[in-house]
């Protein structure tokens, strides 16, 4: 098991495009969640202190862990309007092997404790856009789709994130000046007394 783990790895490294393909047509469940439990352990490692490990890996695990299914089933109900062939297992299988990248973020953040700020955030932007275009090719190698859709496909959850949120500020804005409509007839209804 450890051997087609680390190999998957490889080829996720070397052969992302193939990688992708087996990943997810094969919905390898088991190899992606070991790799990504052990991106999730490293990136734990990495920013916390020693006596509060265990909370932070559990609380790191099911955060991180809800994030990633609700991304999954975003990206899986999207695609299935839009014609999409593969499953949700695959999809999921995908996303969790292109958290890859992050596993090098631990060194980075070495480098920044250093002093060298500038190279720090290069890699950390540079790691951001390689897991991106990871999540892009295993929405390709699931669904079939061409690049344009799936790279659609791929930011519509933030896009559907951001116009909930817009939404919301929006109904708020619109209650509180309701409110302050209503605040004045009654400021008009206590002055005429």
């Amino acid at each position: 098991m450890m051997n087609t783990v680390l190999d998957l790895i490889y080829r996720l490294l070397a052969h992302p495009t193939d990688a992708m393909s087996d990943v997810t047509t094969g919905e390898k469940m088991k190899e992606s969640s070991i790799i990504w439990g052990f991106v999730v352990l490293l990136l734990t490692l990495s920013s916390v202190e020693a006596g509060s490990f265990v909370t932070a890996f559990l609380a790191s695990f099911v955060g991180t862990g809800s994030l990633l299914l609700i991304h999954s089933a975003v990206v899986d109900y999207i695609s299935g309007l839009l014609g999409g062939r593969g499953t949700a297992r695959g999809i999921t299988a995908g996303f969790m092997c292109a958290s890859i990248p992050y596993a090098f973020s631990v060194f980075f953040s070495l480098i920044g404790q250093f002093g060298l700020d500038g190279i720090h955030r290069f890699a950390v932007f540079a790691i951001v856009v390689w897991s991106f275009f990871l999540d892009i090719l295993a929405i390709r190698a699931n669904y079939g789709f061409g690049k344009g859709k799936a790279f659609f496909i791929s930011i519509s959850p933030f896009l559907l994130c951001g116009m909930l949120i817009t939404a919301l500020f929006v109904i708020g804005i619109m209650t509180a000046l309701a409110g302050i409509s209503e605040l004045q007839d009654v400021e008009g209804i206590i002055n005429s007394f």
